[in-house]
């Protein structure tokens, strides 16, 4: 039993292509379509995502270095609109865009509804997080911070 199992498991190992009866192979491997890199929306998808990983640690550590400013030096953390924080905030749904746009066309989506839907999207998600971000460091900086149940 062990014998034939090891076997069958060299001569699949073994098995070369010339040997196989495969008909016109060349023109079969042709007829696939060819995606050029910069169309691909695999591509995209892992830009998007590797933009949205990059700008949300940005951002992270931006409110990380306020929330220590705020309990050291009690600095403010409400002067929330400073470039850096605007930039690494509009990347990270910049990229979420590219994601949304990806992940849409590759379940043949046209480019332009999935860019105006994404955009929505995004700009919607966006918008709302920055408010309750905002309002999450104004609870902050009063002292009033409500719990996760409150908030809602």
């Amino acid at each position: 039993m062990i014998y034939s199992n090891i076997k069958n498991i060299i001569k699949f190992v073994a098995f070369s292509i010339d040997d196989a009866n495969i008909p016109n192979i060349d023109e079969y491997i042709a007829e696939y379509q060819q995606i050029k890199p910069i169309e691909d929306p695999i591509f995209w998808l892992s830009c998007g995502a590797f933009i949205c990983l990059m700008s949300g640690l940005i951002f992270a550590d931006i409110m990380k270095s306020k929330l220590t400013n705020w309990t050291t030096k009690k600095m403010s953390p409400i002067p929330l609109e400073n470039p850096r924080t605007i930039l690494s905030w509009f990347s990270f749904f910049t990229g979420l865009t590219i994601i949304f746009v990806s992940v849409l066309s590759i379940i043949n989506f046209s480019i332009t509804k999935s860019l105006i839907f994404s955009s929505i999207i995004s700009v919607l998600f966006g918008i709302s997080m920055w408010k309750a971000i905002k309002d999450l460091l104004t609870q902050v900086e009063a002292g009033t911070v409500k719990e996760i149940d409150e908030f809602f």
